[in-house]
């Protein structure tokens, strides 16, 4: 019987002793957290990031001329195009057709979140996205009425009616994918 009592408690030791070994660490390094996520719960893929592509563009369109709000009737006069028109400092950049020209083919035409991809005088060169589309009164319509947005395209659309799209430029995102 003492030699099953020693026996039993030679192995309890020897068990103490192995996980007392096998949970140790070194002073050097941190006791792991048992309390917190395991570390493969916590690891993150490395992630690709590229630039989203601008939505295609519904109307590609050279500006013809540049103008200021006083010459823009004769500018868009010459039929040549649209033109951008400079309205004040904070306010966008009016771009301008005369229906009869060519406006109503394509700017009443560009709906909310469709683009538009413009160059030439006057503007900044790039992909513009329609964010704000009204139609206001020929004639009585002010700068102020503008939206606020980078560009306003206008154009008439009946004799007392004119339409105008406030355009944001688009601006690239990143992707992460």
């Amino acid at each position: 019987m003492i030699k099953r009592t020693l026996a039993a408690l030679v192995v309890a030791a020897a068990a103490v002793l192995a996980v007392t070994l096998l949970t140790a660490t070194p002073d050097d390094e941190p006791a792991p957290d048992v309390t917190g996520p395991a570390s493969l719960q916590t690891a993150t893929l490395d992630q690709v990031t590229r630039l989203a592509a601008p939505p295609p563009a519904k109307f590609t369109r050279t500006i013809f001329a540049r103008s200021s709000l006083s010459r823009s009737e004769l500018m868009l006069d010459f039929c040549k195009g649209p033109i951008a028109v400079f309205v004040g400092k904070h306010r966008p950049v009016l771009v301008a057709e005369h229906d009869y020209c060519g406006g109503t083919a394509w700017m009443p035409k560009v709906g909310k979140g469709e683009a538009v991809r413009l160059s030439g005088e006057g503007v900044e060169d790039g992909t513009y996205v329609a964010t704000t589309i009204k139609q206001v009164p020929r004639r009585l319509t002010k700068v102020r009425d503008l939206p606020d947005t980078d560009i306003v395209l206008q154009t008439c659309i009946s004799p007392n009616t004119m339409v105008l799209v406030g355009m944001d430029r688009y601006e690239p995102v990143t992707v992460t994918s």
